[in-house]
């Protein structure tokens, strides 16, 4: 009886004992970062932070590993989530502007809207041009030079 209360005890204490730090994970995303594995890099990041969900670092990393894999909204919600956890990181600030800035969200009013206005109304004039000149017969009309 002693024998089989012993192993149960053991078996128990065995999910204790190999339970991963976070800084385990974190580590090994860091390696994977450098090697350019971005994906398998924010599995790493996202492990590190389901183990310690305060882990600043880790949501840094993940925004960055999000950004070299081009996903510029995942990146932006997570190193949202570090400057919420650690606000005093002028330089992970001014790596949210450059995303945001580079980002394909643009601000309403600006000048690409201008562009897309100004590229309609030129269609628009060179088909009403190529109508005129061309007359299709599906308008009755005759064309120019024909008497």
């Amino acid at each position: 009886m002693k024998k089989i209360f012993l192993a149960i005890l053991f078996l128990a204490a065995i999910p204790v004992y190999s339970a991963v730090p976070a800084e385990d994970y974190y580590n090994a995303g860091i390696s994977l970062f450098q090697q350019k594995d971005y994906d398998k890099a924010i599995q790493y990041f996202h492990a590190a932070i389901q183990e310690k969900s305060d882990f600043w670092q880790a949501y840094q990393f993940l925004g960055e590993a999000y950004y070299q894999d081009s996903n510029r909204t995942e990146a932006v919600v997570a190193i949202h989530q570090s400057l919420k956890l650690h606000p005093d990181n002028p330089e992970l600030k001014k790596f949210l502007a450059m995303i945001q800035t580079n980002s394909p969200w643009v601000a309403q009013g600006s000048w690409r809207d201008i562009l897309l206005v100004a590229t309609f109304v030129l269609a628009l004039a060179a088909l009403l041009l190529t109508i005129y000149f061309n007359k299709p017969s599906w308008l009755g009309m005759k064309k120019p030079n024909q008497a």
